[in-house]
């Protein structure tokens, strides 16, 4: 019996090197592409509770339970598509469980960052922290409409366009999740509270950029490519 292919991305990407590894893994039990989406989701949800905690050691642990989490996030569409399972609902899911899972991070550093008691705007940049990843919610749901963007595997630039420019390398760079490796640096230095106040400019960055960079396909009048 041949196996399902993993279709690939071609530039390099670390969650994606480790996800392909797990799905081949994963392509052996019967577990869907939305089961292994909810199962994303309850490892981004577990990473917001540990770091809740404020204690060093369940911080690292929350770390690697975020990493988890964004494995598991190209894991559900490399199995959906290596399965051929690929739905409509499934692709909005996804987009939902990410948002879910980023207001569960920012959430529970926050949490830690007050028990610990460190001195600092905690408040302040947890808000920058959710109503950035509210307004990142709005683009990549305003992208995928016009049929490109992070969560159209096929099509993370508008019309197909090789774009070379480095302020396009880098803003793409940064939504693919790679970033989450952050996350894991922040807690072995045992600086959870560094990781919120990057988290309340990263995601500024994110939207500012999405915008700026794609406005000309965002805002006009068609939908650009098919899903």
């Amino acid at each position: 019996m041949t196996r399902p292919a993993i279709e690939e991305k071609k530039d390099f990407q670390i969650n994606r090197f480790f996800s392909k590894r797990l799905t081949r893994l994963l392509l052996k039990t019967p577990l869907t592409p939305n089961q292994v989406t909810f199962l994303s989701l309850s490892f981004g949800i577990l990473s917001g509770v540990l770091f809740s905690s404020g204690n060093y050691g369940l911080s690292i642990a929350a770390a690697f339970a975020y990493i988890a989490a964004c494995v598991l996030d190209n894991c559900d569409g490399e199995i959906a598509r290596a399965k051929n399972l690929k739905s409509v609902f499934g692709g909005w899911l996804d987009i939902v469980v990410d948002f879910l899972a980023d207001l569960s991070l920012f959430t529970g550093l926050a949490l830690g960052v007050l028990k610990r008691g460190v001195e600092g705007p905690a408040v302040f940049f947890l808000i920058l922290c959710l109503a950035g990843s509210f307004i990142n919610l709005c683009i990549v749901i305003l992208e995928k409409l016009k049929g490109f963007g992070p969560a159209v595997f096929n099509k993370p630039n508008p019309d197909g366009v090789k774009r070379q420019n480095i302020f396009f390398k880098i803003s793409e760079a940064l939504r693919e999740g790679d970033s989450s490796w952050f996350v894991v640096l922040f807690a072995v230095f045992g600086k959870p509270e560094y990781l919120l106040w990057a988290g309340g400019i990263y995601m500024q960055i994110i939207w500012i950029s999405a915008i700026a960079l794609n406005y000309r396909w965002l805002f006009s009048a068609r939908k650009n490519v098919a899903d």
